[in-house]
Parts: C-alpha cells; sequence; structure tokens
C-alpha cells in the first residue's frame, strides 16, 4: 500500500514501510520530549482538587466564564437550581466544587 502526501506542486508517493519508519520517529521524538511533561487528565475526568489559592466561591459571572456560556444560561442553571447557590446581600455566590460536581455528573 502506498500514501501519497502533497507538496508544492507534485504529490510524493511513500510505501506504508516508510510511512511506519517516520510515525516511529515522531513517536520517539515525542516520547523524549514529553517525558516529563505528560498531560494529566486524557481520560476527561475532572480533577477536583483545586490549588490553596483559588477562590471556594464564584460569582455567577465567573462561573459562566469558567463554565464558557452566556451569563444568562449560567443566571438560568442557577434559577432552576442546578447548580446550588446562596445569596450574599444582592450578590450569587456558586461554590466553585458544586460547579465541578455538575460537570462531572453531566447534568
Amino acid at each position: 500500500m502506498e500514501t501519497t502526501a502533497l507538496t508544492d506542486s507534485k504529490p510524493v508517493m511513500y510505501t506504508s514501510d516508510q510511512v511506519q519508519q517516520m510515525l516511529d520517529m515522531v513517536v520517539r521524538s515525542l516520547s523524549r520530549q514529553g517525558q516529563n511533561n505528560a498531560p494529566v487528565n486524557l481520560d476527561n475526568v475532572i480533577n477536583q482538587v483545586t490549588p490553596s489559592d483559588a477562590k471556594i466561591t464564584l460569582t455567577v459571572t465567573e462561573a459562566a466564564d469558567m463554565l464558557g456560556i452566556s451569563l444568562p444560561k449560567m443566571y438560568e442553571i442557577v434559577r432552576i437550581g442546578r447548580i446550588p447557590s446562596i445569596r450574599v446581600g444582592k450578590k450569587i455566590v456558586i461554590s466553585r466544587q458544586a460547579v465541578l460536581d455538575w460537570l462531572k455528573e453531566g447534568d
């Protein structure tokens, strides 16, 4: 089997052995570069340990930013109780852990 690679003007044909050799070189190179820098959460598990300097509570705006959703959608999630919150004066406060738990549940 041959594989075609597109270059500036002409296609270049590689045999499966040549492709395998190139892949082996890339894998070896990546393993040498990333021995100590390997990603920890490749299984999409949400790490629930927060750094000691991280806030344990979030405003609705901060929670929306953390989740990457719109502010109105975050207010709706809080209003219907999908993520528990408390009101401190006029401010709504959400536990960072509650947001992480909600994400983990996939609700």
